[in-house]
């Protein structure tokens, strides 16, 4: 058996929690982002117009075929350029002791998961059946709020779980932030064990978290899913016997 300092786990507990709330903002962040990218790219490939469609897509194929640790890499040297170059814009002064590196951060996660949700975008829109387009039609809908009205609603039902997925990673993805020196919760672990090199200890203490908050978001998000599931059912019996 491990000769661990279990006084030690018990006692960095509170520590490594601490770093929570910015591993959390971090994800919410990026999150949010990697969303609002993956709802505009998906309009477009979804679109009609060809080039924008293959524009989009090679630009996803490219963030994808990128690993993320280089993405990360590649914002942190490039932030700073950017931060200079706005330095008087809108009262914003840069300051080089400063480096808005959380926003880099952001904005690496944001571009390599948007590029993978965007598929769920897509294949979620496509997963709706083509007699919910025809039910629209038939109880006097413009093809505009047939689809926000009933067809949107019905591919985020069916986005939920892969969405679930995809923060559930991100979230875990976060850890990687240290490299750009965010201080999410597995640096602040791993700084809290840097006296005693108690590194085991306190990323077992990371872990049990990550798990927690993690399983957590999955049973929130699944109940959540039965009951909007629930709702949408109980439309699209509303909608049938008009349209039929």
């Amino acid at each position: 058996m491990m000769d661990l300092d279990y006084d030690f786990m018990i006692s960095d507990l509170p520590t490594v929690v601490a770093g929570l709330p910015k591993t959390l903002m971090l994800t919410f962040w990026s999150m949010l982002f990697a969303m609002a990218m993956a709802v505009v790219f998906g309009g477009l490939i979804l679109s009609r117009i060809a080039i924008l469609r293959q524009s989009v897509i090679i630009i996803n194929t490219f963030i994808k075929g990128v690993p993320l640790t280089v993405q990360l890499l590649f914002c942190y040297y490039a932030v700073p350029y950017i931060a200079k170059s706005f330095n008087g814009f809108l009262g914003y002064q840069y300051d080089p002791r400063h480096i808005p590196y959380f926003a880099a951060a952001v904005f690496a996660l944001a571009a390599n998961f948007g590029a993978y949700i965007t598929d769920v975008v897509v294949s979620s829109m496509h997963a709706v059946d083509r007699g919910q387009y025809e039910a629209a039609d038939a109880i006097g809908m413009t093809k505009f709020q047939g689809i926000t009205h009933l067809i949107i609603p019905q591919a985020a039902v069916i986005s939920i779980p892969s969405m679930t997925n995809y923060f559930i990673w991100l979230l875990k993805g976060t850890a990687l932030a240290s490299i750009v020196n965010v201080v999410e919760m597995l640096t602040t672990a791993k700084i809290s064990a840097a006296d005693g090199y108690q590194y085991l200890e306190a990323y077992i203490d990371a872990a049990v978290i990550y798990w927690a908050v993690c399983a957590g978001i999955e049973f929130a998000m699944g109940r959540f899913e039965h009951r909007i599931g629930f709702f949408m059912r109980q439309s699209e019996r509303t909608i049938t016997p008009i349209s039929s």
